[in-house]
């Protein structure tokens, strides 16, 4: 009789666990969280990578010749350098007018992470 009762017992423990679903986190569903996430933020992290490049010297001029050596946006670039007389502001201002070359500006310092911490230091992250 003791036999059929923890036999019993156990059947029901093991009956009662397997009725416990485990919740798992699908990797489609991480990505999309992942990506939900980035682009919430991206327009905001954008702006101030753009207040960045209006403010400091060190990353306008790491920017310039990104774009310099860039083949997608040497020749833009020429031909604005040539319009604003060779000042770095002044080219910084019609890069930043550009938006072209202002999005080619940002994804150079975002995907560095030596330049957006400078960055982010600059407008005081």
């Amino acid at each position: 009789m003791k036999k059929y009762l923890i036999f019993t017992f156990i059947i029901a423990f093991s009956a009662s666990l397997s009725a416990q679903t485990m919740p798992s986190l699908n990797s489609s569903d991480a990505t999309k969280a992942g990506l939900e996430a980035v682009s919430k933020e991206k327009p905001d992290m954008e702006g101030q990578i753009t207040n960045a490049l209006k403010k400091d010297d060190g990353l306008q001029k790491e920017a310039i010749n990104y774009l310099k050596n860039n083949p997608e946006t040497a020749v833009s670039l020429a031909s604005m350098a040539k319009k604003s007389g060779g000042s770095t502001k002044g080219l910084m201002k019609s890069i930043l007018g550009d938006k072209d070359l202002t999005a080619a500006a940002i994804e150079f310092i975002s995907s560095n992470p030596e330049l957006l911490s400078k960055a982010m230091k600059v407008i005081g992250m």
